[in-house]
């Protein structure tokens, strides 16, 4: 449903703005969800030939994240000598504020939000983590701010790996850890291909001077932060997203994510579209 949604060209309201703005179907769909949340300021999506485009799309994408980050990853349907022609360079647009940091993004609905948003939000993301790290085959422990009593604060420390990489410690935590800031929420109409059909939404917005925002340990030694933050997603309603800046999560040592990219449900988004038929 959502995908059939994203085919046609809707009027989005962005943030808790009254001027409409339209889904330009021509666009990424990352490109749309960061424009709805009022953050796409010079950020624009990468021009590449439509096979390359579907190659990436149609994948699990962490295969071209990995490629982003200088490693040599394979992607389905790209040979070695494609995979070597790819322009990473061309994400290094220098984007300004809020798109230069890690954020999250969230249009919860009013229902779902029981007149709490941001407990909420806390208990389905320590939920997810929690399962996230389940899934990589480690163990979790949850942190709450403040004695357990604020949940404006969390971390999740992934526990039980103990190699050269993650290390427990002796009050039974890691040098790796996920963690998150949950900042206000304002109710507003949301963008009807996020909004679930809901009139309104708690927007957790990205572009506030105070943000919601994810937090990755760095006391460590190559930790792949991506792989984590995918695991983490999938057990998240899709209403959720996690921004990443460029150079701003690693998947393994000195080895930042290059581009900027949209995580929801496990899934990757890049900002890349087909090349106009007209330069083809």
């Amino acid at each position: 449903m959502l995908r059939q949604l994203l085919l046609s060209t809707v009027l989005i309201m962005a943030g808790c703005g009254t001027t409409p703005i339209a889904y330009t179907p021509q666009d990424s769909y990352a490109l749309n969800i960061v424009r709805a949340a009022g953050i796409d300021a010079k950020l624009k999506d990468t021009e590449l030939p439509e096979d390359t485009v579907t190659d990436i799309t149609d994948s699990s994408g962490f295969g071209f994240a990995m490629a982003a980050s200088g490693y040599n990853a394979p992607i389905p349907g790209f040979s070695p000598s494609q995979m070597a022609g790819m322009n990473f360079a061309a994400w290094l647009l220098a984007p300004e504020a809020d798109l230069a940091r890690n954020s999250l993004i969230a249009w919860m609905p009013e229902s779902v939000a029981r007149n709490s948003p941001k407990e909420v939000l806390a208990d389905l993301l320590l939920d997810a983590a929690s399962q996230g790290v389940r899934d990589l085959g480690f163990t979790p422990v949850q942190e709450i701010a403040k004695g357990g009593t604020d949940k404006t604060g969390i971390g999740i420390y992934v526990t039980g790996r103990n190699d050269g990489i993650c290390q427990d410690n002796q009050f039974g935590k890691s040098n790796c850890w996920i963690s998150f800031a949950i900042r206000d929420a304002e109710l507003n109409t949301p963008p009807p291909f996020v909004g679930e059909g809901q009139s309104k939404t708690w927007f957790f917005d990205p572009s506030a001077n105070v943000y919601s925002r994810f937090v990755f340990s760095k006391n460590h030694p190559g930790f792949n932060e991506l792989e984590l933050l995918l695991a983490t997603s999938k057990h998240l309603p899709e209403w959720i997203y996690f921004y990443v800046a460029p150079n701003k999560v690693f998947v393994g040592k000195e080895q930042p994510i290059k581009v900027p990219l949209l995580v929801q449900q496990g899934q990757i988004h890049y900002f890349v579209k087909a090349t106009s038929s007209a330069e083809q």
